[in-house]
């Protein structure tokens, strides 16, 4: 973790070990992201719900370096990395899609249930379908901080249209530098603002379109 020249020591070493490791493999340590609570934001009730039908919250992709287990640091704006004993305990995807869940419906963005989804045999009138573009601690010479930026699609699923799509991008200092503890705890509170304000953009549009709609009768 921390300064940018110990980060691209660690990606030589990561090399050397690849080749041969002579001493002793380092304890392997899970962590789980942890869901943060805006105590501002306020939660609309299931009959002001912008949505009427059930949603099938699926697991975020996780393309490349992010779906391979490892927890991802970044130096400067190219150089990536994955610590080799830091792992997330529960797939980052399936955390993401969790956190997603807990956000609509403390929202009430449906008046139906909105829950995760395996994938198979679905029976839902809609798939929110998100993906992890960054999720990086992010190390610079004088500071670290947690880099989130997710995409999703709300689609119906009858016809498999796009009914909303958007991005978001949020980024928190860490609080304690060398501490893994707090890069967790801000990549948690950068990953909640993007889902909040990701499900805040589709509620929004989908409320301009119900307007949109019943002034057009």
């Amino acid at each position: 973790m921390i300064d940018l020249a110990r980060r691209f020591g660690a990606l030589l070493v990561v090399v050397a070990v690849a080749g041969c490791f002579r001493g002793k493999l380092p304890a392997r340590q899970f962590y789980r992201l942890t869901t943060v609570v805006d105590s501002t934001a306020s939660s609309a009730s299931a009959q002001n719900a912008p949505l009427a039908g059930s949603i099938a919250i699926m697991s975020y992709d996780t393309p490349g370096i992010y779906g391979s287990g490892s927890i991802v640091y970044r130096a400067g704006e190219a150089a990536y990395g994955a610590y080799p004993s830091r792992e997330w305990a529960i797939p980052l995807g399936d955390m993401l899609g969790t956190m997603t869940e807990m956000s609509m419906r403390r929202s009430g963005f449906t008046s139906a249930r909105a829950t995760t989804h395996s994938g198979s045999a679905r029976r839902d009138q809609y798939e929110w379908r998100g993906g992890v573009r960054e999720f990086d601690e992010v190390d610079t010479p004088t500071s670290v901080s947690a880099s989130v930026a997710l995409s999703a699609q709300l689609v119906r699923v009858a016809d498999d249209s796009v009914v909303w799509s958007g991005t978001a991008r949020e980024t928190q200092p860490v609080r304690a530098s060398r501490s893994m503890d707090s890069v967790i705890e801000a990549l948690s509170i950068s990953a909640s603002r993007a889902i909040s304000r990701l499900t805040d953009d589709a509620a929004s549009a989908l409320r301009r379109l119900t307007a949109a709609g019943a002034q057009g009768r």
